[in-house]
Order: structure tokens, then sequence, then C-alpha cells
């Protein structure tokens, strides 16, 4: 039996130590990464200092710093200032400058998620925005036990089997919609691509992919 390849350690900054950036940087260190935690307040990098591994206390919209503390050498930056539209700002800009190649930041209104675009932000994190469309989506499926948007209007679902689907196969479930049946999760095993004559037991959760309108469309039939 093979082993799981090992994920390879890199190094990351996260700029702006509230409950967000904290919560990255202590996971991204629990994972066994190198992280530099910066925020201006002391007691935010006094309560990390233990945690992560390195913490300081710096204005990371000043480039003069960032050179200091070698940020350019790191292989990705979050930037999660909380409400300070302009630090985030100037922090994207100054990590794209130095040469981050991967800088993922925190947006708070869409007039600011296209400035930090044009910025070069790689990634931008709309928490706020994401957590109110997952749980909406939770809500008004409630048989939906997560899902995952991919490029385009691509989606994975991960969906409960209900009492009604028991004893049916997934040809019968999908019925000639364009999705695919990616996995069948039962027990504690995962069955990858299942075909079309599986047949559905009672606790088995389903992963589609699909186009988002076909996935709402199979979802709300069943």
């Amino acid at each position: 039996m093979g082993t799981a390849p090992m994920i390879e350690k890199q190094q990351f900054i996260v700029i702006g130590l509230g409950v967000f950036g904290a919560t990255i940087a202590r996971e991204l260190t629990r994972l066994g990464h190198e992280v530099l935690g910066i925020d201006s307040d002391e007691q935010r990098v006094d309560r990390l200092a233990d945690e992560i591994t390195h913490a300081v206390i710096a204005d990371a919209t000043d480039e003069s710093t960032l050179i200091e503390l070698n940020a350019g050498s790191y292989d990705a930056a979050i930037v999660a200032v909380g409400r300070n539209v302009e630090a985030t700002m100037l922090a994207t800009l100054q990590l794209r400058e130095l040469g981050v190649t991967k800088v993922w930041a925190k947006a708070l209104t869409n007039q600011h998620h296209r400035i930090l675009e044009r910025l070069g932000a790689t990634r931008i994190i709309a928490p706020e925005f994401e957590m109110g469309v997952r749980i909406s989506q939770e809500l008004n499926y409630p048989m939906v036990h997560d899902y995952l948007g991919l490029d385009d209007d691509y989606f994975i679902v991960d969906f409960h089997t209900t009492e009604d689907l028991v004893g049916k196969t997934i040809g019968e479930v999908i019925n000639g919609e364009p999705v695919e049946a990616l996995v069948v999760k039962r027990m504690k095993e995962a069955h990858p691509h299942p075909d079309h004559t599986w047949k559905i037991r009672k606790g088995d959760r389903i992963v589609l992919g699909g186009q988002l309108e076909d996935l709402r469309d199979l979802v709300n039939r069943l």
C-alpha cells in the first residue's frame, strides 16, 4: 500500500491578526507551514506569538517594513486587514511589487473587490458574502451537506440521500440531468465514480458535479 504524498512546507505572510487573520495563521501553522503574522496592534500580536512561527508588530503598508521582513521571499500572502480598505489596498500593492506571486486579499465591498483585482490580488476573499451564500444554500436545500464552487459555473455538491431515494439507482436519481456522480460516501468508505447501476442505501451521501443550474434542478426534484 502506498503512502499519502507529503504536502510541501510553504512560507506564508498573514497581514491583519483579527479573528479572520488569526484563524488562518493558526491553521496554516497547524498544517506545518511557516507563518509570519503582522499587525500594528500589540495585543493581537502578543496573543498569537506562541501559536505561530513569527508574529511581529509592524505597519504592513510601509514598503520598507516589508523589505526588512523579507516579504518578497514568501510563497504567498493573505491580507486580512479588518475594515481598513486603504491598508488592504496598499499592502496588496506592496506585496505584488515585492514579487509575492500569490496574494489573497479580503474585500469588504464590490468596489473594493474590483480595485484589489486591478492592484494584482490573485484571489479575493469575501468571507461575509461567501458565508452568507453558504448558509442560504443550506437553508434552501436541507439535504445539501456541503458544496464547492469551481471555475465558471461548475459546482460540486455533497448531499444526504433522503428516504425516498433508498433502493433507487444513481441513474434513476440523475434521471438524464447533465450532472456527474463523483463519489458515494457509505459509512466510512468513499466509492469514486459510481456507475448508473449503483443502488442507494440509507445513510449514503452522494457527491455530484455539474453546472449550478443543472444541480439546482436535480436537487429541487429530489
